[in-house]
């Protein structure tokens, strides 16, 4: 048995499309388990699921448990369009200013304050959970992500927006990786075979997934209250390969992250491999 973790956000939609429309199957013994990213990030770590998308963040906190399936991420090469910072003032004027910080995601919050450090600002942080809406307390700036970051800039309410895979790229120039899917080491050693097709059958699912833009546009315009050519725009923006150099974006990610304190050390990235 092998418990695959699975977001349900549109962002996710250009992988797993393929498997959700029965183009592509799943494997015998592989049982689906759906939630927000911070819980599958913590179902992970806890052993309580054995293969999820998680942050990257994530990835580098555990790294000695997990293992990376090759050529799966998501990731940007500059606008990302789901990773916002909605301010009511230049970020440049929002030290000792009150800011919201989406729990849902643990990559994102670390680069904005990363970002806020190498501007020499200082806010005060704040976190809230989108499940229980987004705060109306007068504060200065929210940081929002996937679907909810999507609305809310289709609302227009907040005269500064800043996307973090844009600020990132034009600070250091590489590629992005917000979160890629990782394997329990445990898992991996368990049922390899299982694990190894698992991950063949994701990467078919991407592949066949990629002819369905349009439709996935479609089907989530109305849910989401977005237009289709928002969330196609939205897709066509994303990657999905984890190609040399977004591993390399990620590696600088990390190094950063240590810099900052915000890790202890720069985690290896080691892949799921015969």
């Amino acid at each position: 048995m092998l418990r695959l973790g699975v977001i349900s956000y549109l962002n996710t939609l250009p992988v797993y499309y393929g498997i959700e429309k029965g183009l592509v199957k799943l494997p015998a013994g592989v049982e689906v388990v759906k939630g927000i990213p911070t819980v599958l990030n913590r179902l992970l770590a806890a052993c309580e699921i054995d293969m999820a998308v998680v942050s990257a963040f994530e990835y580098a906190q555990h790294y000695r448990s997990y293992l990376v399936l090759p050529e799966l991420c998501i990731g940007a090469d500059d606008e990302v369009r789901s990773v916002l910072f909605f301010s009511t003032l230049p970020m440049e004027q929002l030290d000792g200013k009150e800011v919201y910080l989406t729990k849902s995601s643990l990559t994102s919050k670390k680069l904005l304050m990363h970002m806020f450090r190498l501007m020499g600002v200082s806010p005060l942080y704040r976190e809230f959970s989108v499940e229980d809406g987004i705060p109306d307390n007068g504060y200065c700036g929210v940081l929002l992500i996937g679907d909810d970051a999507l609305r809310v800039l289709s609302e227009n309410r907040f005269p500064y927006v800043y996307d973090l895979a844009s600020l990132w790229k034009k600070t250091y120039g590489t590629p992005f990786v917000f979160a890629l899917w990782c394997v329990r080491r445990e898992a991996f050693s368990r049922c390899p075979e299982l694990v190894l097709e698992t991950w063949r059958v994701l990467l078919e699912s991407k592949r066949i997934s990629r002819k369905y833009f349009a439709e996935m546009a479609r089907e989530k315009a109305e849910e989401l209250g977005l237009s289709e050519e928002d969330c196609l725009g939205y897709l066509n923006v994303l990657h999905f390969d984890l190609s040399p150099p977004f591993v390399s974006g990620m590696k600088l990610f990390f190094t950063k992250m240590v810099e900052e304190g915000f890790l202890k050390e720069v985690p290896r990235i080691e892949f799921a491999r015969y």
